[in-house]
């Protein structure tokens, strides 16, 4: 019937203890859990994402004011280091207009995190202790892989994504039957390789292990 709901006890009841070995996760490590608005005056910046909009309709200053449902908690967060709050994470609902579909939810959980003082490779190391800390006794992990953009490019498509022009992009898609949307670009790699990354990169990735990819043009 159209009243149950979607998930059974037993899902509900590993969500919530992923949830509590998240939380024991951060404490041990003296990070602090904070709770940020889901509501801003603004949309978010990033051109890939769509906010949800809507309208105050209440009294005062505000009425009529178009509001926005956060991508994601980073904007307020960062607020947050920057008045020197230290090391935060978030467990937050988040909502993306235009998203559904096997990999994509339009209002779905997301962990946010920030480390004071890390670089990416401490920061992969605490992912890494996460995940086979959530998973142990559960799922059973390969050695973690570590895979530079360059790199990938390199072992599953042949070349160095920081000189393939654009002509030897689009050859390559075609070589590897890359459906190639209309209107792609003639003078600009980034969504060229963006196309090869999701179609023929990211598939190959993660199989029994997690893979970290890094070392992303600053492009």
């Amino acid at each position: 019937s159209c009243w149950r709901p979607g998930a059974d006890p037993a899902m509900l009841r590993l969500r919530a203890e992923l949830l509590t070995r998240i939380r024991a996760f951060f404490a041990a490590r003296g990070v602090l859990e904070v709770d940020t608005p889901a509501l801003s005056v603004a949309a978010i910046s990033d051109p890939h994402l769509a906010s949800f909009a809507t309208v105050y309709s209440g009294p005062g200053p505000r009425h009529g004011r178009t509001l926005y449902l956060h991508t994601s908690p980073e904007f307020p967060m960062k607020r947050l280091l920057a008045a020197g709050s230290g090391c935060i994470y978030q467990i937050a609902r988040v909502f993306r207009d235009g998203e559904a579909g096997r990999l994509h939810n339009p209002e779905f959980t997301l962990l946010e995190w920030y480390r004071v003082g890390f670089d990416h490779r401490r920061l992969m190391d605490e992912v890494t202790d996460l995940a086979t800390g959530l998973l142990a006794g559960r799922v059973s992990l390969a050695e973690p892989e570590r895979l530079s953009y360059r790199a990938a490019f390199q072992r599953y498509l042949g070349l160095d994504p920081h000189r393939a022009t654009v002509a030897e992009l689009a050859v390559c898609a075609e070589r590897f039957g890359v459906s190639i949307p209309p209107g792609m670009p003639t003078d600009e790699t980034d969504p060229w390789l963006d196309l090869l990354l999701t179609h023929r990169i990211e598939p190959r990735l993660g199989a029994g292990r997690l893979t970290f990819l890094h070392d992303y043009p600053a492009s």
